[in-house]
């Protein structure tokens, strides 16, 4: 099991924690990515130093499904 977090990315630069937890495979913690309800802010999850997704788009109209990088 690897400890995975997720990040909300603000437009203005900012970087605030939303969550942490355990999961055994990147598809598994993907499922806990949610799009933010805000369009100014983009969800990211990362394991470590390595970046796994991201959801919602910043400056964007409307939220985007989460997509799965690297």
């Amino acid at each position: 099991m690897a400890v995975y977090r997720i990040y909300l990315v603000h437009d203005d630069g900012r970087l605030e924690p939303d969550a942490s937890f355990y999961c055994t495979t990147d598809e598994e913690a993907v499922i806990k990515l949610h799009p933010p309800r805000r369009a100014d802010i983009r969800a990211e999850l990362w394991q470590g130093g390595r970046f796994i997704a991201a959801a919602g788009h910043r400056q964007a109209s409307r939220p985007q499904r989460p997509t799965i990088h690297g």
